[in-house]
C-alpha cells in the first residue's frame, strides 16, 4: 500500500511508521517508510514509500497551499482596498455637507 499524501504518519491498520534503508540491488541504500509490522506481514498490503517521493509530494502538497494562501490574500488585500476608498469617499462626503 502507498499513501500519496506527503509523509506517512500512520499504516491504514493504525500502527506508526518506521523508516528503514534498503538493501536490494535495484535501490541500495535508498531510504522507505514501512508500517512497523509491514515487514513480517509482507502478504497484506501495509504502507511502504519512498522517502524520496514522499518528501517531494510533501513539497508539491506545500506549494500548492501556498498558491492558496497567496491568492487568499490578495483576494483580502482587495477587499481591504475596496473598503477603505468607500469609507474615504463616505468621510469627503460628509465633509462637504
Amino acid at each position: 500500500m502507498t499513501n500519496n499524501g506527503g509523509i506517512p504518519s500512520r499504516c491504514w491498520g493504525g500502527k506508526g511508521i518506521v523508516t528503514y534503508v534498503s538493501k536490494t540491488e535495484e535501490n541500495p541504500y535508498r531510504r522507505f517508510f514501512r508500517c512497523e509490522i509491514g515487514l513480517q506481514r509482507k502478504k497484506e498490503q501495509h504502507l511502504f514509500k519512498w522517502v524520496d517521493e514522499a518528501l517531494l509530494d510533501e513539497i508539491e502538497r506545500m506549494h500548492e497551499q501556498q498558491s492558496i494562501m497567496a491568492e487568499e490574500i490578495e483576494d483580502l488585500r482587495s477587499s481591504l482596498e475596496k473598503t477603505v476608498e468607500k469609507v474615504v469617499i463616505k468621510h469627503k462626503k460628509s465633509e462637504d455637507v
